[in-house]
């Protein structure tokens, strides 16, 4: 193993050591005050949810046929699962108890704003019937805390510019990750609680995220990630960051962390080890995950800067 290990950068433990190391209220301004629009989408213009779905261990091999038969089929909208939804990755869990489906669906603001509870309408959703998927998942509180996008990220799903807008199978193009982290409990989970709190002033406008968001944003570029969102589960058992990533290369992802100093990137190194009850989830590459990515959808249109949301 490389004797200086490569650290995946998090989005939201960043940004929280940088707040609670250097004073986080220097960094945050009213949303009245003159500051500039945002560089990237960020939670305050658009969303991301997860919905889970357990399958019977049995029939896992007809549930990746059925899959692949819907993407051959129906293009991106079956995937996609709702009007207006930008980006669509379905993974399988064989890694719990049962086996689950795990959709991530991305939409902006603008598309769920008159909805009286989104997370039920998404959940309604779900884009794959098939017998061996349970017609209703358990109930997770989940929140998201952070979501990214990169201004140049491509509209088709494997990358390329005349590419498909859906693809299903090993062979994706793209790397598409849904990394699971559990929590310690106690401290960290009050942490996250309180982040979760900040990330809502932030969504309604009320903070700004100040040089924060600028320096997310020269990671966005330098990893070449294209969407990363991190939701927080509250389970039963604990805790736990569920981390979306959407990139050209992973292993970029990784070396661009590693040879800078941005403070997003520096400060996660130091609160990913002492937060999380597994550090080496994240901080030994390639990433050993027992989540398998089954599909990936784009919209065509999809936004890539805030004004388009």
């Amino acid at each position: 193993m490389n004797a200086r290990p490569r650290v995946r950068r998090s989005l939201v433990l960043g940004a929280i050591t940088v707040a609670a190391g250097v004073g986080y209220a220097r960094y945050r301004r009213r949303s009245a005050s003159a500051t500039t629009e945002p560089r990237v989408i960020t939670e305050r213009h658009a969303s991301a949810f997860l919905v889970r779905r357990r399958v019977d261990e049995s029939r896992l091999e007809s549930v990746r046929e059925a899959v692949s038969q819907t993407c051959d089929d129906d293009g991106p909208d079956q995937l996609l699962g709702l009007e207006g939804a930008t980006t669509a990755s379905l993974f399988l869990d064989t890694g719990g108890e049962e086996p689950e489906l795990i959709w991530y669906v991305e939409l902006p603001r603008s598309a769920t704003v008159d909805w009286n509870d989104p997370k039920l309408r998404v959940e309604a959703a779900f884009p794959l019937e098939h017998e061996a998927i349970a017609d209703e998942g358990d109930a997770v509180d989940h929140e998201l805390l952070v979501h990214a996008v990169n201004p140049v990220r491509p509209r088709t799903a494997t990358g390329e510019q005349d590419g498909p807008l859906v693809v299903a199978g090993p062979d994706i193009g793209v790397d598409v990750e849904l990394v699971q982290m559990r929590l310690e409990p106690g401290v960290p989970e009050r942490f996250a609680d309180w982040f979760a709190g900040v990330s809502r002033r932030v969504e309604s406008g009320e903070l700004d995220l100040g040089p924060i968001e600028r320096w997310s944003a020269e990671m966005l570029d330098a990893e070449n990630m294209y969407t990363e969102s991190i939701l927080l589960e509250r389970r039963p058992d604990g805790y736990v960051l569920c981390g979306y990533m959407e990139t050209e290369k992973m292993e970029r992802v990784y070396d661009a962390y590693y040879d800078t100093w941005n403070p997003v990137a520096r400060g996660s190194e130091v609160v990913l080890g002492r937060v999380l009850e597994d550090p080496g989830q994240l901080l030994d590459y390639p990433l050993e995950t027992d989540v398998e990515p089954l599909a990936h959808a784009v919209d065509p249109d999809r936004p890539r800067r805030p004004e388009e949301c």
